[in-house]
């Protein structure tokens, strides 16, 4: 049997350690490299010859989110397996829309990790239940919003609204007058049935308008 040689990405060391430990007694693990933080799994991988990579989604200068697109699209013969607390629906919905192996919880078992690399490195795909269930919400969740459509302009308004911009900042940014910026913004509010700019905000997020 050909070992896989892997990187497991984290930036806590003791719970890093603690998955290295789970997968030393792995026959399929060859070599294994530890990284505390995305870039550094970047620099790796033009290391080394690396068939799969477990990653936690909460790390600095590069999260495991913008490593798993930095993957996929320069490396996408290499595994990516997320771990993550974060178990909302949105960034589960984010991270299976990215194109990850896997997804399994932190709070997970010794076992069902081992058989989330094994499933992964048998070409095939491994979510953890309470991930599926995530994933279901998200989609519900999104159907919502199916019917709801804003025009470019009032998109970029939306997110700079996010951004806590005011209505004259957005005014200069955009380069239109504050009255057309009061106009989306009540057009805004209207399609998207908020009563308030942060409920029209948050329409955004769980629509995946800023995904």
């Amino acid at each position: 049997m050909k070992k896989i040689n892997i990187i497991i990405a984290d930036d806590h060391l003791m719970f890093l350690e603690g998955i290295n430990t789970i997968l030393s007694d792995m026959e399929e693990i060859g070599d294994v490299h530890l990284a505390t933080e995305g870039k550094q799994v970047v620099r790796l991988l033009n290391q080394f010859e690396i068939g799969l990579i477990i990653s936690d989604i909460s790390m600095p200068k590069m999260d495991g989110i913008e490593l798993l697109t930095e993957i996929k699209k320069k490396h996408s013969h290499v595994k990516i397996i997320m771990l993550s607390m974060l178990d909302n629906h949105r960034t589960v919905h984010k991270v299976i829309q990215k194109g990850a192996d896997g997804f399994v919880p932190k709070f997970t078992s010794k076992e069902e990790l081992q058989k989330a690399v094994r499933t992964v490195l048998g070409n095939e795909q491994y979510f953890s239940e309470v991930i599926k269930q995530r994933y279901m919400e998200s989609v519900f969740e999104r159907k919502k919003y199916k019917n709801i459509e804003l025009s470019p302009r009032e998109k970029e308004v939306l997110s700079l609204l996010g951004d806590e911009l005011t209505s004259k900042e957005i005014s200069e940014k955009l380069f239109i007058s504050v009255n057309t910026v009061e106009t989306h913004r009540k057009n805004i509010l209207l399609k998207t049935g908020s009563k308030t700019t942060t409920g029209a905000v948050k329409y955004a997020i769980e629509s995946g308008l800023f995904d």
